[in-house]
């Protein structure tokens, strides 16, 4: 058995193929199932940066190509075109992958602090759908335990850099001071919520929270001391604003690039910060090309996130150090797990020849009394018992877990009669 992980993320995609692989929340659960329908069991991570779906499987190359295949058909895409920008990574690559993810290491904001709470629901609602099993699940369960100790024993944990924050940092570079400023957020979901509280923390004057639900708009604008209105609102709403930021589910644009030309003619020396959190984009990028318009979307963070990296490396070393300690303790249950596993099937192997020879032996000693034949089974269990000591005493040992393989070959023993 093998832990699998397929998927593409912000580095090997462009952001207009991510926006078309993405899940939104109300269609992970069919995705789900029918995952757990043609792989067995799977944990999907969809976030603004990747998509990645995770098993484990007996054949990596065709179980991956199968999750490509998936994707192709869940989001009607060229399969050629996913397939020249996923990867797959195997085993403990797999495995280190996946702590690294829940660590921040490999997030666009280096440290990112929203990545471990992504894991933990991915990981839930695969438990909820029943598609996640013992070693999937004990996978997850080593991530986010590695994550948690990255982020209280090392700096990259302490005060960690977020896209919320980043957003602060981009509108400032625009607007100068944030003191004063209006913000308009489109969408109540948690990306939103997170990026409108870290506005709310530098000063803004006023947040307005747009949303299809007026009762869910309200639930978020509340505690920001805010106000809410419906989607129906967003054009006025604009005019008056400083920044926008946008994180819906929605498949199209909710704002166009005619309503910020039109905005932009109506205020002169004025300047409008826009950030586009949406993945699929919630804003027309020609919107960007106007003047006294500056958008920023998920790919605009390279700018942040560099700087980011040099101001963490330090931490980040120390971070890639409890990674593989936590990689080396997966490593250890694993390789004991498949070894007792290896142990039951050759014990098994072992009854059985015994069995099946005590029954031959049996029917050409004749009538033998109940003493007797007890004397027989007695003799042939000691004899297996004793011949399989050695060799599963040694699977026991930390020793035989790189010869695993070996051993199945060996004794000719299949995956099936170990499962």
């Amino acid at each position: 058995m093998q832990v699998l992980v397929a998927g593409l993320n912000h580095k090997t995609s462009p952001l207009d193929l991510l926006e078309r692989t993405a899940f939104t929340r109300s269609g992970l659960p069919e995705a789900i199932g029918i995952l757990r329908d043609r792989v067995g069991q799977a944990v999907v991570l969809s976030t603004c940066n990747r998509t990645e779906i995770y098993t484990i499987c007996e054949q990596a190359d065709t179980t991956a190509d199968e999750i490509r295949l998936f994707l192709a058909d869940f989001h009607d895409l060229d399969v050629e075109e996913l397939a020249a920008h996923t990867y797959q990574r195997t085993d403990l690559d797999a495995v280190r992958h996946l702590f690294r993810v829940t660590s921040g290491l490999d997030s666009m904001i280096l440290g990112e602090s929203q990545i471990l709470g992504q894991v933990r629901s991915a990981l839930t609602l695969a438990a909820d759908a029943k598609a996640v099993q013992v070693p999937l699940s004990r996978v997850f369960h080593g991530a986010i335990r590695t994550g948690r100790r990255v982020r209280e024993e090392t700096d990259l944990g302490r005060n960690a850099l977020s896209v919320s924050f980043a957003a602060v940092r981009l509108a400032q570079r625009v607007l100068g001071t944030l003191q004063g400023a209006r913000v308009l957020l489109v969408g109540a979901g948690e990306a939103g919520k997170l990026v409108a509280r870290a506005l709310h923390m530098s000063g803004v004057s006023e947040i307005v929270v747009a949303n299809r639900t007026l009762e869910r708009g309200e639930e978020v604008a509340r505690p920001l001391q805010g106000r809410a209105v419906g989607f129906d609102d967003i054009s006025s709403i604009v005019r008056e604003a400083d920044i926008v930021v946008t994180a819906t589910e929605a498949p199209g644009y909710v704002i166009s690039s005619e309503l910020l030309a039109s905005v932009a003619q109506e205020r002169v020396d004025r300047p409008l910060f826009v950030f586009d959190l949406g993945v699929p984009r919630n804003v027309d990028p020609d919107g960007g090309s106007l003047d006294g318009v500056t958008l920023f979307n998920i790919e605009d963070l390279s700018t942040v996130a560099e700087e980011n990296v040099a101001k963490r490396a330090e931490a980040a070393v120390e971070a890639e150090k409890i990674v593989e300690h936590e990689v080396s303790r997966f490593s250890e249950w694993w390789g004991s797990r498949e070894a007792v596993s290896i142990v039951k099937a050759l014990q098994g192997r072992g009854e059985e020849i015994r069995s099946r020879e005590l029954d031959r032996a049996l029917r050409r000693m004749g009538d033998l009394s109940p003493e007797q034949r007890e004397v027989v089974e007695a003799l042939t269990r000691s004899i297996v018992r004793k011949l399989l000591h050695d060799p599963t005493r040694a699977l026991k040992g930390k020793a035989a877990r790189g010869r695993l393989q070996a051993v199945r070959d060996l004794f000719g023993l299949s995956n099936d009669e170990e499962s």
